[in-house]
């Protein structure tokens, strides 16, 4: 005879939240995955050029995203990677990737060639994660320090 309207007490949230309906997220007009670039030769012993082709802005994200094109190493045809924007990068900006790269805003370069005191963004926590950390807008992580012995950065 007792149904459950009838039982003492009411559904949670969670529970409620189940399988989705109005608790799932819009992710039909995301732009795609913000990623630094797979570390390949050029970028261990040198450096690779790209070009910026348009900023764009993601839905469900603060952080602008640069979609930039690089040529690629062996095939002919180019790239395309989608970078979270630094503040300062402009469409048509050639951007360098690599451990030979100039410090300047919008290149990728390993922290250890960094100088101590360095602002940087969209940082790599475990080599190879192509970036997880100050990636948010207006986010940033310092170089603080270089141990030699141990060959560890401190940001």
């Amino acid at each position: 005879f007792s149904s459950q309207d009838e039982r003492m007490g009411k559904v949670i949230r969670a529970c409620r939240k189940g399988a989705g309906g109005i608790f799932k997220s819009h992710t039909r007009t995301r732009k795609g995955a913000a990623k630094l670039r797979a570390l390949d030769y050029g970028e261990k012993h040198g450096y690779v050029k790209g070009v910026i082709k348009k900023i764009v802005h993601d839905p469900g994200r603060g952080a602008p995203l640069v979609k930039a094109s690089f040529r690629h190493p062996y095939k002919f045809k180019t790239v395309k990677e989608t970078f979270v924007a630094a503040e300062g990068m402009y469409s048509g900006q050639f951007i360098y990737c690599g451990k030979k790269a100039q410090l300047k805003v919008g290149n990728v370069l390993p922290m250890g060639e960094m100088p101590e005191g360095t602002i940087v963004c969209n940082v790599e926590e475990k080599v190879g994660d192509r970036g997880s950390i100050a990636r948010a807008s207006g986010n940033y992580a310092t170089v603080v320090s270089h141990n030699t012995d141990t060959n560890r950065t401190r940001g």
